[in-house]
């Protein structure tokens, strides 16, 4: 029999799954027949870069469709199958690997790598892009003057600021070679260039997506995103049996104002004796306070256990708050997972759920009482998606 744990965990793999590259490039070759055309075109020799935390999968799924002489595959650490890590490059591809989310000397070394590659190419040569979130840090050559050192504290300091994506991209195109559409600048000009794009950006702002290496350009194309994904977990759920409600696909609250939206929420569903679902996509803003470990995501369930502990119910409840890329702030996982005892088993390990919230600390607090959400690297990412379910009323 399954449980509402089942469900909860079952409904985020099937968000991440819709925004999988090869359900979104089967999907995108049936929307956009022309582009197809022009893809599968062969009197130009077609060379991909595929950038981003989904650049493995991305590259995968397009050439299981399209022709490619050449490829150039950057993504983050531990995000390449272990046997093209080792090798490096074969006939076709080259596999690279940098830092995420502060850049280091790889993302500096390998961009210069890829971007003497690129320049190479001409009018007869077509340039493919495939690019998603985590892009930023991945591909970087800074500005005259600037060393890697002076370039990771500014990424430090922006990144703990509690800013939200966009207002850091910004930021970080002042101090960058090859973003807000610098790259293109560096290319032959004859040069006919796509951009294909898994959103990872609330409103899927092309400025933002990656720091928008390619844009402005008139090629450019968004294939997938969060919208995409919590529609999929509304259908879903509603099968499950669960009344559904969607909250926004494009939130960029506080972690904080997030676990409040939730408490108010919950009390809501109580109102109804049946099953309920509620789904909010975006992403969080989370100043980071002391040297805790944890993540926006991990943080916000903690903030939610603490809440919802002072409204006792019979109504057996979950809530998930999960990245889709698999990954949480500076953290290996993807978010937390917690329900009605989970403050009672983390004061009964002796901890001090509020106290660790000063300091960042949700990571090892979830991790003792078994409420993290692991799911490795997904191949994707579009964002972040929060789950409250709460089961049917008894009588």
């Amino acid at each position: 029999m399954k449980t509402i744990r089942d469900d909860i965990l079952y409904l985020f793999q099937e968000g991440i799954k819709a925004a999988s590259p090869k359900e979104l490039f089967r999907l995108f070759s049936i929307e956009n027949i022309n582009l197809v055309e022009k893809l599968s075109d062969k009197s130009k020799k077609q060379f991909v870069f595929s950038l981003g935390k989904a650049a493995y999968s991305m590259a995968e799924s397009f050439s299981d469709l399209f022709p490619v002489n050449k490829g150039y595959v950057l993504t983050k650490y531990n995000h390449l199958p272990f046997e093209l890590n080792e090798m490096g490059k074969d006939k076709i591809w080259t596999y690279r690997e940098a830092s995420h989310p502060i850049p280091d000397e790889n993302s500096i070394r390998y961009a210069l790598e890829v971007l003497d590659q690129l320049k190479q190419l001409g009018k007869d040569d077509r340039l493919v892009v495939l690019l998603s979130g985590g892009g930023s840090s991945l591909f970087e050559i800074p500005v005259d003057g600037l060393s890697i050192q002076e370039l990771t504290n500014i990424q430090n300091q922006l990144l703990k600021s509690g800013k939200s994506i966009r207002e850091i991209n910004s930021e970080r195109k002042k101090y960058s070679k090859v973003k807000g559409g610098k790259l293109l600048k560096e290319l032959n000009q004859n040069l006919e260039v796509y951009t294909l794009v898994i959103s990872d950006v609330i409103g899927d702002d092309p400025n933002s997506i990656a720091s928008g290496p390619t844009y402005p350009s008139k090629n450019y194309f968004i294939i997938g995103n969060l919208t995409r994904s919590i529609h999929h977990i509304l259908e879903v759920g509603n099968k499950l049996g669960y009344q559904t409600k969607l909250l926004s696909d494009t939130w960029s609250g506080s972690s904080e104002e997030t676990s409040y939206l939730f408490e108010k929420e919950f009390l809501s569903a109580l109102d109804s004796p049946m099953s309920q679902m509620i789904v909010l996509g975006g992403e969080m803003v989370c100043p980071v306070l002391g040297d805790g470990i944890g993540g926006r995501n991990q943080e916000t369930s903690l903030r939610v256990s603490i809440l919802l502990k002072e409204h006792p119910t019979e109504r057996e409840w979950m809530f998930l708050s999960g990245g889709t890329d698999g990954t949480d702030g500076p953290t290996e996982v993807a978010g937390g997972l917690v329900g009605n005892d989970s403050i009672h088993k983390m004061e009964n390990k002796g901890w001090n759920p509020k106290k660790e919230l000063l300091n960042s600390n949700s990571y090892p607090i979830l991790k003792d009482i078994d409420a993290l959400v692991s799911t490795g690297p997904t191949g994707t990412n579009v964002n972040d998606i929060l789950i409250l379910l709460v089961g049917r009323a008894k009588s």
